[in-house]
């Protein structure tokens, strides 16, 4: 029973955290953003929907 040589490692093949780092921060970028704008419906969400309302602009109302 013979077996497979080994395979030496490609050295131009983009290395796993060249790849995965920029997808990880916009990901972060994008939690941190979503999050911002949670806190922001929090502290002003019952004055943004007034005035909604009362331009006729809320559909939730």
């Amino acid at each position: 029973m013979t077996t497979a040589p080994d395979r030496p490692s490609n050295p131009c093949q983009p290395s796993l955290w060249k790849q995965m780092l920029p997808q990880s921060l916009g990901l972060f970028a994008l939690a941190m953003l979503s999050g911002l704008a949670f806190a922001a419906w929090q502290a002003n969400g019952a004055a943004l929907l007034n005035a909604l309302a009362a331009n006729g602009l809320a559909w939730c109302f």
